[in-house]
């Protein structure tokens, strides 16, 4: 069995939305597509799979893919703000809970909140879970422009904790863009320095260990965390002050982390570092090569206990009531 936890969906309703906007985000219909214009240099095609769910269940029965997690792909309603990002936020969840009714067996939900109001959000965060049967939260790396430790977003956090409800933290648009925007494809670097950045900030802030009955996933191996966490320990030691948390790489190490890497090397670090039971199979469907991680996963030196861990067992065990 195979559970895919990193999987993304869009709705022409959004588009459409976004299309009366002059300013990012906005879309514009070229050539019988929408695309998505997120941030300087970004633009992100509407493709089939995103908004055709029986496509998406082709393409999952074509890998193996018994069940796929679905997340809102980027652009995230927050960075509407106000109002405006709250009922986006909700439309997004409603039409998720049918697109789900329809497949319930193959289709579970991430809850999407538009943090405009957060007492608005919080509530839209108990109706997903009591109502609509998600199983989970997406959030992005940074929400409008703040980062995720920001004491506004500490309730949404300790609210998770209490439901010890899994979240799935997604890059986005990336809080520093210096650099990042113009020569090397978003994607490719400022997405993973978001989610690194996003990831030690929890754990440098506190707020992994405070709220440590909630699991969080961060996808893409973990961006650099793997990489990074001896580094941090070694420097914090010399640099971090003398409030600074002792060895973060303990709560670092409490992430969970999806397998979508495209080369067998962080992967494998991944796994040398983290261990079987932090992981779990991820895709990124339908964004580029998405077959390859299940690919990559099945050719991983480890135990056959450990795939099947990785496949669907933490998923399982995440995720299900």
């Amino acid at each position: 069995m195979r559970i895919d936890v990193h999987t993304h969906f869009m709705l022409e309703q959004v588009a459409r939305t976004l299309e009366k906007r002059s300013h990012f985000p906005y879309t514009r219909f070229v050539d019988g597509t929408y695309h998505f214009h997120c941030c300087q240099g970004m633009s992100v095609p509407m493709t089939p799979p995103l908004r055709d769910m029986q496509r998406k269940l082709d393409d999952m029965d074509s890998a193996g893919i018994d069940v796929a997690l679905l997340s809102l792909a980027i652009p995230g309603p927050e960075l509407l703000g106000g109002a405006e990002a709250d009922e986006v936020a909700r439309l997004v969840n409603d039409s998720l809970a049918e697109i789900i009714a329809k497949h319930s067996k193959r289709f579970w939900g991430y809850a999407t909140l538009g943090f405009g109001d957060i007492d608005a959000s919080l509530k839209e965060l108990d109706r997903c879970f009591s109502s609509l049967k998600f199983r989970g939260l997406g959030i992005f790396s940074n929400l409008n422009g703040k980062p995720l430790d920001a004491p506004e977003f500490r309730p949404v956090f300790a609210r998770m904790a209490e439901l010890k409800r899994p979240t799935f933290i997604h890059p986005t648009v990336p809080l520093n863009q210096n650099y990042l925007m113009d020569l090397v494809p978003v994607p490719v670097l400022a997405f993973m320095v978001d989610n690194t950045l996003a990831a030690m900030r929890l754990a440098l802030s506190g707020m992994l260990s405070e709220y440590a009955t909630a699991p969080i996933i961060i996808p893409h191996v973990g961006a650099t965390v793997p990489y990074l966490m001896p580094r941090l320990d070694g420097m914090l030691e010399y640099f971090g002050g003398p409030g600074a948390i002792k060895q973060p790489s303990r709560f670092l190490k409490q992430l969970y982390m999806d397998t979508v890497a495209y080369g067998p090397e962080p992967l494998q670090w991944c796994y040398s570092l983290m261990g079987a039971k932090q992981l779990l199979l991820g895709t990124d469907h339908p964004y580029g090569p998405w077959q390859r991680p299940i690919q990559l996963l099945d050719e991983l030196a480890c135990t056959e206990s450990e795939r099947e861990q990785m496949r669907h067992g933490n998923a399982e065990r995440l995720f299900l009531p």
